[in-house]
């Protein structure tokens, strides 16, 4: 590779100290009086003093950042959906950004249970994973044996479920099992009978409203549509004459 050339206006004292140790050496020659020529431009020594060399740009080609770029975008990961593909896998295979987590060597987060719906006389129990490696979960009602589901699973049906047990959510690893959290747990309030039986009863009002409406419109529109035909009807006689 060639060198660089350094500015010219580096070399400007080196010349004025060599210019200067050459006239002391050598013009004193006799009575003769030489004349030392000294540059007093700055065209003469190669110097434009319009150019910026602080602002000369660098040949070398800078490295492009495209991997960090990729890295920053964050992976498709829903910590509330069922059946969600471990974010690790979405890492692997898209390269993008996990959330951070816990090892399974540290035991886990306790997870958020997010609601428990009733449908009919079974419940629907939501949650979502915790900032951990999660291998399992469990739930557990009070009183009764944990029910275990897998570590994709975010919610869970269950059965005969009483009003008022408490119902919580357990994350498991090989460290352990989740301690109570403070939305780890919740208490099952099933609908009363009477709030069923309003909801049923306003919305049969409802359907029967609707139906008077219809029915009274069809009537309406029967009755104009019979007039109209009975002004039009005009009785002849058979020699063309109107009655």
């Amino acid at each position: 590779m060639a060198s660089r050339r350094a500015p010219p206006y580096v070399m400007v004292p080196f010349i004025l100290a060599l210019s200067s140790s050459y006239a002391e050496k050598h013009l004193p020659e006799g009575n003769a009086t030489k004349t030392l020529i000294i540059p007093q431009t700055f065209g003469e020594l190669g110097v434009n003093p319009d150019e910026d060399y602080d602002r000369l740009e660098d040949p070398t080609p800078q490295p492009t950042n495209q991997s960090k770029v990729r890295k920053s975008q964050h992976c498709a990961y829903d910590r509330c959906r069922d059946q969600q593909q471990p974010c690790v896998e979405l890492s692997a295979a898209t390269g993008c950004q996990c959330p951070g987590l816990t090892g399974p060597g540290v035991i886990p987060e306790a997870p958020y249970l997010k609601d428990m719906i009733q449908q009919g006389s079974k419940v629907e129990v939501q949650w979502c994973a915790p900032s951990s490696t999660v291998s399992t979960y469990q739930v557990v009602v009070k009183g009764q044996e944990p029910v275990v589901f897998t570590g994709l699973s975010r919610k869970a049906v269950l059965e005969g479920l009483e009003a008022g047990a408490e119902v919580c959510v357990e994350a498991v690893n090989a460290a352990g099992v989740s301690g109570p959290g403070p939305h780890s747990c919740m208490t099952y309030q099933p609908e009363s009978g009477g709030s069923l039986s309003l909801k049923a009863g306003l919305i049969g009002g409802a359907l029967g409203f609707l139906l008077l409406c219809s029915l009274a419109v069809f009537l309406l529109w029967r009755r104009k549509a019979c007039g109209k035909s009975g002004g039009r009807s005009v009785s002849h006689t058979t020699d063309g004459s109107a009655l």
